[in-house]
């Protein structure tokens, strides 16, 4: 097996795990199986205590459509003690992952980031209740798109960690956008954890690329020193469009308190399944559009200055006419307060009943 000439461009490196250490990633090519991998190395004397990390022979024996699978786990030498140094080989996938995607400009639509997370949760249920095991470092640049009908995988089990009788690991240095509050300051990590960070990944595809340049390295240790996220409230906003129970997932999911969270990847599971949401998508400045999920005929939502101040929104409907006003126009404060939310609320469920 070769090195490929050529390595993976991670203009997002400053969302990956810190202490940097020896995080490089390669590109390799097996001649043997004529295909392409991708070798992460991982200082394993990085974390404070290692020995809840899972061995490379149980990452080789997970099989799951929504994990990417562990080729081969090998000891890299030439590194001076204490270093532990380890190459973790996993399939490459051509679509990259998450953060690629929206790197690449590519955006998601509000089902398609739905069944993504939903089939994430099924890898994280396969982890935490097969396994036993945490993963740790969940983020958008750790879901890998496959192209395919398993939508995604959870790669980088890097730092994963076995779970003990209570169901929770100690906690590790991971620091970034998606971490929760306790990661690094503990006492435990749980499935709750894992789940939160999902949360903070399910924000980020209906709403848009993080401003991944506003965060220093320095900004995000300090939050999660301190039990804080490291997310501004600005990044953490979802769309004007985003449904009620959407709105309750994302806040349950992303809550401070681990114990208000959802406990189990199956209890996250169900209540995203029972969201129906149209895909709406911003047409053009402040006029947001969706079809209906199963009649010919498509919704919008319309936003204008009002007279007396404010913003006037407006519900059009089309069939194979023109886009028709239904019913009365409001005035709202903001696209942010109650009233507007309400507003899209109404017309999201005309368009998904």
């Amino acid at each position: 097996m070769t090195e490929q000439k050529r390595r993976l461009n991670l203009d997002y490196e400053c969302l990956h795990s810190m202490p940097t250490g020896v995080h490089e990633v390669h590109v390799w090519w097996d001649g043997n199986l004529q295909n392409w991998l991708v070798g992460k190395c991982v200082d394993l004397t990085e974390f404070q205590d290692d020995e809840d990390l899972i061995e490379p022979q149980l990452m080789e024996r997970i099989k799951h459509n929504n994990i990417v699978p562990v080729r081969a786990v090998a000891t890299v030498p030439g590194f001076p003690r204490p270093m532990r140094v380890v190459e973790i080989l996993m399939p490459y996938y051509e679509a990259g992952s998450i953060t690629d995607a929206l790197e690449a400009g590519h955006t998601f639509t509000p089902r398609k980031s739905l069944n993504i997370i939903q089939a994430a949760l099924h890898g994280l249920r396969e982890m935490h209740e097969q396994h036993g095991i945490l993963h740790r470092d969940i983020k958008s640049p750790n879901l890998f798109l496959t192209g395919d009908a398993d939508l995604v995988k959870i790669g980088d089990l890097g730092v994963a960690g076995r779970m003990d009788a209570a169901g929770s690991t100690p906690p590790v240095k991971v620091a970034h956008l998606y971490a929760p509050p306790e990661i690094m300051i503990g006492p435990q990590v749980t499935p709750a954890s894992d789940l939160y960070s999902l949360g903070v990944v399910l924000v980020e595809l209906l709403a848009g690329k993080f401003d991944y340049a506003a965060y220093s390295s320095t900004v995000v240790i300090d939050a999660l020193q301190e039990g804080r996220s490291p997310l501004r409230a600005e990044d953490r906003n979802l769309p004007v469009w985003a449904c009620r129970r959407l709105r309750q997932l994302v806040a349950k999911a992303t809550h401070p308190d681990p114990a208000r969270r959802f406990a189990t990847a199956r209890d996250m599971s169900t209540a995203l399944a029972a969201i129906k949401i149209a895909d709406w998508q911003e047409a053009e400045p402040n006029v947001w559009q969706a079809p209906h999920l199963q009649k010919d005929e498509a919704w919008k939502v319309t936003a204008a200055p009002a007279r007396a101040g404010g913003v006037e929104l407006t519900l059009w409907r089309r069939r194979k006419a023109p886009w028709r006003r239904v019913g009365d126009s409001e005035v709202v404060g903001s696209l942010q307060d109650g009233k507007a939310l309400s507003y899209f609320e109404q017309a999201n469920n005309r368009a998904v009943n």
